[in-house]
């Protein structure tokens, strides 16, 4: 694998008239080119802040972040968001949310219209392009959303607790969707959750950060078969050793 993904000491403090916030604090890790990596740490210690760096959407105020060797200075098609929520639109149809991106950046780099029909297919939406987001599950809703990224053929992934709004027997359905979607299409993905299970059954690596400001406490390795999805890892042998290990790593 060739490494994807760079950060270089990067470090960011807020700052006001009255204080300043060191928010994260020399931050270093690589992720290779299909790697699926999850940070987990305490609230607020910066996990979305080093997402929205990595996206282009807010600079560090050291350190550098990478993408294939070229660094990050604003917002790149080379990176897609998946945030907490779905953020769909309403108003538009199931192929109108997922053509947002492409009619944005006039199909540069874009997937075409075949190759997405194809995704709309294979991923269970045949059927519901012309449906509102209203008339959607939640499991479909996140796989619109997916979808809708992976439409700018961005090279990494970033998500932002995508499972958190839906229930616990959806979530587990829909890490199961996700998970298959992004080994199928061979995405880099970086993860971030509070939950512990899911970081398990989702990575190959987990990072974990200190409470504020957020540094690197320990990076931990992850060995099950490639093969198994998160439903068949949570009954893997190995499952609770590391979901132990993360466990006393995050008190």
């Amino acid at each position: 694998m060739s490494k994807l993904l760079e950060l270089k000491n990067i470090n960011l403090t807020y700052q006001t008239l009255k204080s300043e916030t060191e928010a994260i604090k020399n931050v270093s890790f690589d992720v290779e080119s299909g790697e699926f990596i999850s940070i987990v740490g305490p609230s607020g210690c910066g996990k979305t802040t080093i997402l929205t760096m990595i996206s282009g959407l807010m600079s560090p105020t050291s350190g550098k972040v990478l993408i294939e060797g070229n660094e990050i200075t604003k917002i790149s098609t080379n990176v897609g968001y998946m945030l907490q929520r779905d953020n769909l639109f309403e108003w538009l149809s199931v192929y109108g949310n997922i053509l947002i991106g492409p009619k944005i950046n006039h199909n540069k780099n874009c997937l075409g219209k075949e190759k997405l029909n194809k995704l709309i297919e294979k991923y269970g939406l045949k059927g519901f392009e012309k449906s509102r987001p209203t008339q959607l599950s939640g499991g479909m809703r996140q796989r619109v959303s997916l979808i809708r990224t992976l439409a700018l053929n961005p090279k990494l992934l970033l998500l932002d607790e995508p499972f958190s709004a839906l229930d616990y027997q959806t979530r587990i359905s829909v890490q199961n969707d996700i998970y298959s979607i992004i080994r199928s299409e061979n995405k880099t993905a970086i993860l971030v959750t509070h939950d512990i299970s899911e970081a398990v059954v989702m990575s190959d690596r987990i990072i974990v950060l200190t409470k504020r400001p957020g540094t690197i406490k320990s990076i931990i390795n992850l060995d099950f078969d490639k093969n198994l999805t998160p439903l068949e890892r949570r009954n893997d042998p190995k499952f609770n050793g590391y979901f132990k290990m993360l466990w006393e790593e995050l008190q």
